[in-house]
């Protein structure tokens, strides 16, 4: 008698396609290199451009000229900053606000705004009395001018004072 069949052996073998072959990321890894530098160095750039950019943003009183001097005078008089930088008509970070005030309060800086007066060109004038220390009171002109967006600004020196007053 003949050998009866096993059962439960291994099953026959099936033909299978061969593996793929493992895809190269190099590609990948270069663009991702490639789009980190990119960043970094747009980056790097906005950093130099912001460092370097002497300008600061500035919110003028709304109203005329009056009004202007006004704020500029009580900026001085209360050692304001951002007062001071709002009303002046070059504020950089070349000369800030901050260095203004110190030098307003070590020297004692007091103004007080008098009456409108005329000057030349198109901008709007108005005396002001300014008390420092070791100084007699002086009463100089305060020269305001008129910008494209139609705001009005202070002209002082880097000081923060008028250009026009003695030292």
């Amino acid at each position: 008698m003949p050998p009866a069949p096993q059962w439960g052996g291994p099953p026959p073998r099936q033909w299978q396609p061969p593996a793929p072959p493992k895809k190269r990321r190099t590609g990948l890894i270069i663009g991702i290199c490639l789009g980190t530098v990119v960043l970094l160095g747009g980056g790097g750039f906005a950093i130099f451009a912001i460092a370097t950019d002497d300008s600061v943003e500035v919110h003028r009183p709304a109203g005329g000229p009056d009004v202007v001097a006004q704020a500029y005078v009580a900026a001085v008089n209360q050692r304001d900053p951002i007062g001071l930088q709002n009303v002046n008509c070059h504020a950089s970070t070349e000369y800030p606000a901050t260095r203004s005030v110190a030098d307003f309060e070590r020297d004692n800086v007091r103004m007080r705004l008098g009456k409108p007066t005329t000057g030349p060109g198109g901008g709007a004038f108005f005396e002001v009395e300014v008390s420092r220390a070791a100084h007699p009171p002086t009463t100089t002109r305060l020269e305001l001018n008129r910008e494209e967006a139609g705001t009005w600004c202070v002209f002082v020196t880097g000081g923060g004072l008028p250009p026009n007053l003695p030292p």
